[in-house]
């Protein structure tokens, strides 16, 4: 620390890096209110600093800082999630009217947000940590090794595990997927709303996976639905209880093509989907846990 910024200017400080330093903590904890309050958390001991907060290079430190605060919460996930009802997924982002809100349009930027989301969640704490560092916000290994305090070579070796995990989502970051999921989209879309989920199934993968999270709260499938004519046997069932009754509007879900099924009176539903690489899709992701959802642009 010393005199780069004024006690004066924590505020500043808070206004200019808040959609960033958000945005890194919602792509490592997969859940909004948890990057908020890790971000909320990191400004509040720089107000509590001695001098106020002036901090020679504020951008690096606000990293720094709200990376290893993302990593200590990450600890503690596994010991919440293992009391979580059924399946748990991200906390999905839709792109809201104002396309100026500087967190959204950042959050939206990343392609195959939605599904990178999910299956970083595979990855353990540190490995997230660089994926997400290198991959999305684009800072070099000693640039990362300092914030995380580890070696270069450490921080190679964790990207490269994570990339391994990852597969065919890490590869294709090159290659958009974009026509792929909108075609799956578009024919989803039609299938369930006019009642026939077969007819989506030659654009499934054979390994395709559906899962859905209702936090116990909403309907949801407790375990992972495996195989395509299970999948439109899910749907074909929950059809006939009206919980596909409703609007559907694409949308794009943590930067990639999704769908919203808006319902009257009731909590809407976000689907998104993970793209195989060759074309199809290899998994359905269903969120209908409210709390979930209230961050939803509709």
């Amino acid at each position: 620390m010393n005199n780069g910024e004024a006690p004066q200017d924590v505020e500043r400080l808070y206004r200019e890096y808040k959609p960033l330093l958000t945005s890194i903590a919602y792509r490592m904890l997969g859940s909004m209110s948890e990057a908020e309050d890790a971000v909320q958390d990191v400004f509040v001991s720089v107000n509590k600093m001695e001098g106020g907060g002036a901090i020679e290079h504020p951008k690096a430190y606000l990293v720094k800082m709200t990376t290893n605060r993302a990593l200590n919460m990450m600890k503690a996930a596994p010991r919440r999630r293992e009391s979580y009802p059924g399946q748990w997924l991200p906390e999905p982002i839709t792109e809201p009217d104002d396309k100026e809100q500087p967190l959204e349009r950042m959050l939206l930027q990343e392609r195959l947000g939605y599904a990178m989301l999910v299956l970083l969640q595979t990855c353990t704490p540190p490995e997230r940590a660089v994926f997400v560092l290198r991959e999305s916000f684009g800072y070099d290994y000693a640039e990362i090794a300092s914030m995380l305090n580890k070696s270069e070579a450490a921080c190679r070796k964790l990207f490269s595990r994570a990339s391994a995990k990852l597969g065919h989502l890490a590869a294709e970051r090159e290659t958009s997927a974009e026509p792929a999921m909108d075609r799956f989209v578009r024919s989803f879309e039609e299938a369930l709303a006019s009642g026939r989920p077969d007819s989506f199934i030659h654009l499934l993968a054979e390994d395709a996976v559906l899962l859905s999270d209702g936090g116990g709260v909403a309907r949801a499938a407790i375990n992972p639905i495996e195989g395509p004519a299970r999948i439109a046997a899910f749907f074909k069932g929950i059809a006939g209880k009206g919980s596909l009754d409703g609007k559907w509007r694409r949308v794009r879900i943590s930067g990639q093509p999704g769908l919203l099924l808006e319902r009257d009176r009731l909590t809407p539903v976000a689907y998104a989907f993970e793209p195989d690489g060759h074309g199809g899709i290899r998994a359905i992701y269903m969120v209908s846990n409210p709390e979930k959802l209230t961050r939803l642009a509709y």
